[in-house]
């Protein structure tokens, strides 16, 4: 008998996904360029890409929170109104590193503790629909040796680190180069995003579940002008294979509704006349 997903791939929301990347920088960097332990590093920027399903197709939008010294209340106020509860956050190795980062400095810098979506987050259990850490999925749940984004999207034929390198992001920071950090927090959501699709349409065995939002997706971003340095997630192999591919599978899709509700109404009418007739 062919066996369904996994429990904790049913409990994604994929009609409501948030997903999310943060960039940091430590005060103290390390004399031996070591990568810091997570609780020295503090939040610069953070990407919020909402996906949410509708009736007229996916409908998107973007949020992009810069914290400055002294806004550190305002950046996390603002963190919070992007994770709502019925959402699945989305992000990659965020598990280990991006959700502990958050969590541990709004502790530090918002003192009432108000933060129900981000604690969600932060704490939810490896097979919770709350959260998915593509990092994770693709490892094989911790079968595999750990990959940096970058390595998946090569693989996917997914654009990545199009502009700079996390790095970077410390000595831009310091120099005001802030339009560059967001720039570059955006594309890792955005390749975040498409890796999802990927992984997801994978374990449901379901085409749709990539084809419909990430043409959505493109065509979305060839709307909006305030992100055309984005572009390239529009035009990229799985994006061209998805614009091609939407409208037959939507007229398909349609069609199979369409029949399930003549059906449903043919069921509820013969139920209707039997009781009816006192069967």
């Amino acid at each position: 008998m062919r066996r369904g997903p996994l429990p904790q791939r049913d409990a994604f929301n994929e009609h409501h996904v948030v997903v999310y990347d943060i960039e940091t920088i430590c005060d103290e960097e390390p004399a031996d360029d070591s990568f810091p332990p997570w609780p020295r590093h503090r939040p610069v920027a953070a990407a919020f890409l909402t996906a949410r399903w509708t009736t007229e197709g996916y409908a998107f939008r973007l949020a992009t929170l810069m914290c400055k010294p002294g806004e550190e209340a305002a950046f996390y106020a603002k963190v919070e109104q992007q994770l709502p509860a019925d959402a699945t956050g989305i992000g990659f190795n965020s598990r280990a590193f991006d959700n502990r980062v958050l969590a541990i400095q709004a502790m530090k810098h918002v003192p009432g503790f108000d933060h129900v979506g981000l604690a969600r987050q932060a704490f939810a259990g490896r097979f919770e629909g709350a959260h998915c850490d593509l990092a994770d999925q693709f490892g094989g749940l911790g079968g595999a040796r750990p990959v940096a984004l970058a390595e998946i999207c090569h693989a996917l034929d997914i654009p990545i680190k199009t502009s700079i390198s996390g790095g970077e992001v410390g000595a831009l920071w310091r120099a005001g180069q802030y339009g560059a950090i967001r720039d570059y927090v955006r594309e890792d959501v955005l390749a975040t995003y498409l890796c999802w699709l990927h992984f997801i349409a994978f374990v449901k065995s379901d085409e749709t579940r990539i084809t419909l939002p990430l043409a959505d997706l493109a065509a979305w971003l060839e709307r909006e002008p305030g992100l055309a340095h984005l572009r390239p997630f529009a035009e990229c192999r799985p994006a061209r294979v998805a614009r091609a591919r939407a409208p037959a599978l939507r007229a398909a899709t349609a069609f199979a509704e369409a029949e399930r509700r003549v059906t449903q109404e043919r069921d509820e009418a013969a139920f209707t006349a039997g009781a009816a007739a006192g069967f």
